[in-house]
């Protein structure tokens, strides 16, 4: 079929009947990649992802090879020490699990920008822009739920190994503070740099890259929500302790994406549980309560590192304490999940099950040259 081409404005009839198909109903997060024809393309969306990859791959590489150098040449540093372990109190193994999460960063720009060749911006959001005022806005009540989830997990560990006996109890989580409490000074420290780092790269590679990738081939949101979870499991932890929160977190992310039209609240979300998470998996570290915790830092830190698994005390914890932790939590998360859907549908104005999108009058972000 030919294409034609409006002599007036010089754009294609493909182009019409995409702006006309979108002036009906607000724009949802998952299609901004079919505001232009040329974005939502088969070839755009494969080389999208295989761009994403690479630029996560070399740039992976660059840093353990840094890393394993920097260890090397130390004088008195074990080369193996912080990379196969996954002690929660070591600043070395949280900061390298967290900052091979945080290179998901430039890796999602690579693949939105010359991937997709497309303005970075319309991964952000349905505003095309960073929207400060959703940030602000859901930043004390996100921060607030995530809270609210890492300590019900924690309290669920702490019940399920007193529900196993006064013999199965561990020690005092005060008891054990003062033992490498520069330690656990110093994970939090990183912990509080890295951490938001993190979270911004997940959002933005999984929720981001992938989730519009396959909205530009499905109307409907859930293949690409079911795809965005079933992605979180690859290199992560096979303990049901863990996979059972990390579905439930994922599948919250990005139904927070869609529901909010863009990525600002579920980086808060995982930002919250990444953050309160390490710090109590640090601070109750060799404690049923730490051990509920675990589950959840497993479940929100990225993919294939070493975050990504539960740690050898939590996993022989008394009392299935991981397992109580990591069904708490996915509880807890998909309560507080509801809560905020809830909350945003009343501020925008819109139905529980429906989006905030982009409107017709907001117009066409402009195609790259460059």
């Amino acid at each position: 079929m030919r294409r034609l081409i409006d002599p007036a404005t010089g754009r294609s009839d493909a182009a019409r009947r995409c702006r006309a198909l979108h002036a009906a109903k607000p724009v949802p997060y998952h299609r901004m990649a079919t505001l232009r024809p040329e974005w939502s393309t088969r070839s755009r969306a494969l080389l999208t992802i295989l761009a994403t990859l690479l630029a996560y791959v070399i740039l992976a590489s660059a840093l353990l090879v840094a890393a394993v150098l920097v260890l090397a040449l130390a004088p008195g540093m074990n080369v193996a020490l912080g990379v196969t372990s996954g002690d929660p109190t070591s600043p070395l193994d949280v900061g390298l699990a967290l900052l091979m999460g945080a290179l998901w960063v430039p890796a999602g720009m690579v693949g939105v920008r010359f991937g997709g060749w497309r303005p970075l911006a319309t991964a952000w959001s349905v505003s095309t822009r960073f929207r400060r005022r959703m940030l602000r806005g859901g930043a004390p009540w996100m921060l607030l739920g995530a809270l609210v989830v890492v300590a019900v997990a924690g309290g669920a560990g702490a019940i399920a190994a007193g529900l196993a006996g006064p013999d199965a109890v561990w020690p005092d989580p005060a008891d054990a503070a003062p033992r490498g409490a520069g330690r656990r000074i110093a994970v939090i420290l990183v912990v509080l740099l890295l951490a938001p780092l993190q979270a911004v790269g997940i959002e933005l590679a999984l929720r981001g890259v992938v989730l519009q990738t396959l909205g530009a081939r499905f109307a409907l949101p859930w293949p690409g929500i079911a795809v965005t979870a079933l992605i979180a499991l690859i290199g992560r932890d096979l303990h049901v302790a863990v996979l059972i929160p990390a579905v439930v977190l994922a599948l919250c992310a990005a139904v927070l994406t869609w529901k909010s039209g863009g990525l600002e609240v579920p980086m808060l979300l995982t930002a919250g549980v990444g953050v309160f998470g390490l710090i109590g998996a640090a601070l109750l570290a060799g404690t049923s309560a730490g051990a509920g915790i675990a589950p959840l830092v497993a479940a929100s830190a990225a993919p294939g590192t070493s975050g990504a698994a539960l740690d050898a005390a939590s996993v022989t914890a008394p009392g299935n304490a991981a397992l109580a932790g990591g069904l708490a939590g996915a509880l807890a998360l998909l309560v507080v999940t509801a809560v905020v859907m809830q909350v945003i549908g009343t501020r925008e104005s819109v139905r529980f099950l429906e989006p905030v999108g982009r409107e017709a009058s907001e117009g066409v972000p402009d195609t790259l040259h460059v």
